[in-house]
């Protein structure tokens, strides 16, 4: 697990859990206990992201996509969380540079691999990272 705040990138993170507080045990946590939180490094609350398991989650995706098509796929629709106001973005990331004939007219960013796609799920030059995966696709 390796849990950031997508506003500065920092590891020294909390989040929602339930506690007995008689004895301090943790009893259990939400499903989306993990997506919000608040950063010691920002001092304010932010939206977390779990980088390994996203880029598994892509992976994953990825060699199903393959396994069922013959090509690989055209794009990626991801969830994206902008860095300096926290909004998430349902987008089109193209795993190619190369324009379509038919318009990129809906993509929003360009990567040149899927190794590239899984670099965006870190904390990186981006204004932005990448949170979640929906599908692979081809136009």
């Amino acid at each position: 697990m390796n849990t950031i705040c997508t506003r500065c990138g920092s590891l020294d993170v909390s989040c929602e859990a339930m506690i007995n507080p008689n004895t301090n045990e943790l009893r259990n946590y939400t499903d989306e206990a993990f997506l919000y939180g608040w950063c010691e490094t920002c001092g304010d609350s932010c939206i977390l992201t779990d980088t390994d398991e996203v880029k598994s989650e892509i992976e994953k995706y990825f060699r199903q996509f393959m396994e069922l098509h013959v090509e690989e796929p055209d794009y990626a629709v991801c969830d994206i969380v902008w860095k300096d106001s926290n909004k998430i973005e349902t987008v089109k990331i193209r795993l190619s540079t190369d324009c379509n004939p038919n318009g990129d007219y809906d993509v929003f960013f360009y990567c040149n691999s899927l190794s590239e796609l899984l670099s965006l799920c870190e904390y990186g030059k981006e204004d932005f990272l990448v949170t979640e995966i929906h599908s692979f696709e081809n136009f």
